[in-house]
């Protein structure tokens, strides 16, 4: 892929030969139209399985990567590097794909650390985490909002509970369907500010079963 600059096209998009010109965020760029093959190597058909479920896993926690994780780099924008940080930690065990949960970000950031503390399960399919308040006393990150995410590796499906409750309380509690009793479930929390501007890097929080 290339950067156009001087464009004879420059506002217009399409494709002459195998060349396309593209306009991405306001930036032409050229690429080459890939020709199509007739079959696919082992390790081809690999990727694109791991690359399917990573835009899967990723769709449960979208709106919030976009929004929460690091800054735009060029052409590459927060959900781009979230959706990179799920494929670095991601690989198939047999015909399974095995998640490296504690490398697995949903938000990054420069926001105030979120210090993990205790995960527990209780009645009515409810997750309870808790963490250390670090804010300075009297302070804005006294007020930062911590939201959770709670993936369900059987179903390859997932809850994502936004704003639930402030650093300053130092624990949360939310309560999944009824459906779910029995599920093993592996959560993450993390910290965003009152103007929902900036976040932390979030924590993986460990697994859990539903009562």
């Amino acid at each position: 892929m290339g950067r156009v600059t001087n464009s004879i096209l420059s506002g217009t998009s399409g494709r002459t030969g195998r060349i396309i010109i593209a306009n991405v965020h306001g930036v032409e760029i050229s690429r080459i139209r890939p020709v199509k093959r007739s079959s696919s190597t082992d390790p081809q058909i690999a990727h694109r399985e791991l690359f399917s479920f990573a835009v899967a896993f990723l769709a449960l926690y979208k709106s919030f990567a976009r929004l929460f994780f690091g800054k735009r780099k060029g052409l590459i924008t927060p959900y781009n590097q979230a959706q990179a940080n799920v494929m670095e930690n991601i690989q198939f065990s047999g015909r399974d794909v095995v998640i490296n949960y504690n490398q697995v970000l949903i938000s990054k950031g420069n926001l105030l650390e979120m210090i993990p503390g205790s995960i527990s399960a209780g009645a009515a399919q409810a997750v309870t985490v808790t963490w250390v308040n670090n804010a300075p006393p009297a302070s804005s990150n006294e007020n930062d909002l911590c939201s959770v995410f709670i993936y369900m590796p059987a179903r390859r499906d997932g809850q994502f509970f936004s704003g639930v409750a402030a650093r300053l309380a130092g624990t949360a509690t939310v309560n999944m369907l009824p459906l779910y009793a029995g599920e093993e479930v592996h959560v993450w929390a993390t910290f965003t500010d009152e103007g929902a501007t900036a976040a932390c890097n979030s924590k993986y929080m460990g697994s859990v079963t539903l009562t």
